[in-house]
Formats: C-alpha cells, structure tokens, sequence
C-alpha cells in the first residue's frame, strides 16, 4: 500500500457463537470489493440486545480464542477483544469511537449483514455510528437487497456466503449431528475439546 494512502479498516462485529464459513465468506468478499486493507472480528464482550432478550451466550473467551482459530489463515483477517477487555455492555456506537481514537487516519467500514441492517435504527446512539463509519451490507441468504432504514448512507458488498446460522450450529453440536460444512475442522475440533455446546454447558 502506498503509504500516502489512508489505510482501509474492515470492522466486523459479532458474538461468533461459533465463527462460521458465513462470516468468513462476508469478510473475504468485503475485503475485496473494497479494497480492504484489513477486517477486524470484533468479539463482543456481552451483546446488549441478545441479554435484553435473555438468549444465553458462550463465554466471551472462548468464543475470542474460537475466533483467533477461525481467522488464523487469513492474512488480513484478525480477531479483535477490544470489547472484552471494556468489559460491561457492547455496544457499537462505543466500540466505533474508540477505534477512531486508535486508528485516527483510517477509513473504517462498518460490516453488517442485511438481517442487521433492517433494524439500525434501534441502535444505541446511532447517529454516531453513521459519524465515524461508513456502513456496509453484506447480502446474506434471506436478506439479499435488504438496505438500512431511510437516511442511511452505505455502500453494498455481494457475497456468496452459505446459508449458516449459529443457532443451527450450536444445536447440531448439541445432538451429535455433523457441522464439518459450516466451520473449519479447528474451530470443531475447540468445540468439542471444552464440550461447549453440550446440554447444560453455560
């Protein structure tokens, strides 16, 4: 990269309860339609709308070091635990400040999914993340031309990314039904090591 050029930040936040071939398949495709120069996996430490809503979540460390296994033959690929190491809450509009203060010459893109993009609007402080990032929507099986609610500025990035969810996943893992088509061998085989998903694991 010329080093006269604004460097190009692909910002990717999640649970990953597990990191798939979806969200690896999204990142790869926004990475090159726009010219990234990196995408971070943002783990977030404790997703505000997924405890509101009282659905359980792996513990943020293993779901990091599942993330640090899934992204470990990608050079421009990197898990993030800014989130994490904040602790409390996650909440976007935060996470995009600091990343501004960390990466101050960056051009940040904010990665989201078309399923995500529908419901921006009830985003904690969402006129800041409109601010400090530019929005981009990855098509996702169901949601393919979904756009963000009206005001929004984005750009558009098409993936051919597999129809995986992680609740299908966890529920696979759960009944001994083979997952080898929705995550790598690596990050099953860490599954399997701590049981993470068997009946009664937290």
């Amino acid at each position: 990269m010329n080093k006269l050029q604004k460097s190009r930040i692909g910002l990717f936040g999640g649970t990953f309860d597990p990191p798939h071939f979806g969200h690896l398949a999204a990142a790869l495709a926004a990475r090159d339609q726009l010219e990234l120069d990196s995408v971070l996996f943002i783990v977030a430490n404790d997703p505000w709308q997924k405890t509101e809503a009282g659905i359980a979540i792996t513990p943020a460390s293993h779901r990091l070091e599942m993330t640090k296994i899934a992204v470990a033959d990608f050079d421009a690929l990197k898990a993030d635990d800014s989130e994490i190491i904040r602790g409390g809450l996650t909440y976007t509009s935060t996470t995009l400040k600091e990343m501004k203060d960390l990466f101050p010459k960056a051009d940040l893109f904010l990665l989201v999914g078309g399923d995500v993009a529908i419901e921006l609007n009830t985003w904690k402080d969402a006129s800041s993340i409109q601010e400090n990032a530019t929005l981009v929507v990855v098509d996702r099986p169901g949601y393919t031309g979904a756009e963000p609610p009206e005001g929004w500025k984005f750009e558009k990035v098409v993936a051919e990314t597999p129809d995986i969810a992680g609740t299908e996943i966890r529920l696979r893992s759960r009944e001994g039904v083979e997952v080898k088509t929705m995550v790598s061998e690596s990050v099953k085989s860490y599954i399997d090591k701590y049981e993470l998903y068997e009946e009664g694991s937290s």
